[in-house]
């Protein structure tokens, strides 16, 4: 096992209770066998557990407050309030926000601890706005040749035409997720490390929003992919709208009830 204190370590065996796939063993003191080692995905279960600080660097991800609690009407509250942001003020997004925003969306769980997100910050207004361009010149060809679309484009390219922005909404800054196009679970962890940059923003006074039709054109004019800064051999997993509202919202609207089955009898 990487980095085990054994002055520190107790030998209660609660890191090998918890490892996910069961490769720590106890003998004299907690171990990984040379023969299992090669499974290990770092997922650091044995260094979070672990109640005597026994194992990993002392300086990795920082000790969690036992007394820390958020209680369950305040975090409703957060998630029920929050909402997709369609209007920006002209306020720029700070880069020092973004670095503390990534420095904690990192954490967002992947399959098999994979971490196989990469991400591109487009933090300029002017290229935010060349990638909308860039889309509705597109839908302008797809009408000319009468191609088909998930959603009618005709009303999108119209917009724009009368000075809106359908695309990117006018902005400020654009995040977008990719992977390498052979990690076959990024798509799932992409979407869940927006979820969490969704819930997060709000936290820093911002918003935003799952830019959906910029995504759907991605699929189906491959140059985008090259403007918004996706390396080549990456998949783009989905692009998200980010800044600060015009407006702010003062009510929780009412949601469906959710179809539950409770088990079967």
């Amino acid at each position: 096992m990487e980095n085990l204190n054994k002055e520190l370590c107790i030998k209660c065996g609660v890191c090998a209770l918890n490892c996910p796939l069961g490769l720590i063993e106890i003998e004299n003191y907690p171990e990984i066998l040379e023969e299992a080692a090669d499974f290990c995905v770092q997922c650091g279960h044995c260094m979070s557990i672990c109640p005597e600080g026994a194992i990993g660097s002392p300086n990795s991800g920082g000790r969690v407050n036992g007394s820390f609690h958020i209680t369950p009407l305040e975090m409703g509250l957060h998630m029920k309030s929050r909402r997709s942001i369609r209007n920006y003020s002209d306020k720029p997004v700070e880069m020092e926000k973004l670095e503390k925003i990534f420095e904690i969306i990192r954490y967002a769980p992947t399959g098999n601890n994979g971490q196989p997100v990469q991400w591109t910050v487009i933090n300029d207004p002017e290229k935010v706005n060349q990638i909308s361009t860039s889309t509705i010149n597109w839908m302008r060809e797809a009408l000319k040749e009468k191609s088909k679309f998930m959603v009618p484009i005709a009303p999108l390219v119209e917009a724009w035409d009368n000075g809106r922005d359908p695309i990117l909404r006018r902005a400020p800054c654009l995040v977008v997720a990719h992977a390498p196009s052979d990690k076959k679970s990024a798509s799932t962890d992409g979407i869940i490390a927006l979820t969490h940059l969704d819930l997060l923003l709000p936290s820093f006074g911002m918003g935003g929003c799952w830019a959906g039709i910029l995504n759907m054109v991605c699929s189906q004019n491959p140059s985008l992919k090259g403007l918004m800064g996706v390396p080549e051999g990456n998949t783009v997993i989905y692009p998200f709208m980010v800044g600060y509202p015009r407006y702010q919202y003062q009510r929780i609207p009412e949601r469906n009830q959710p179809e539950i089955v409770w088990g079967i009898k």
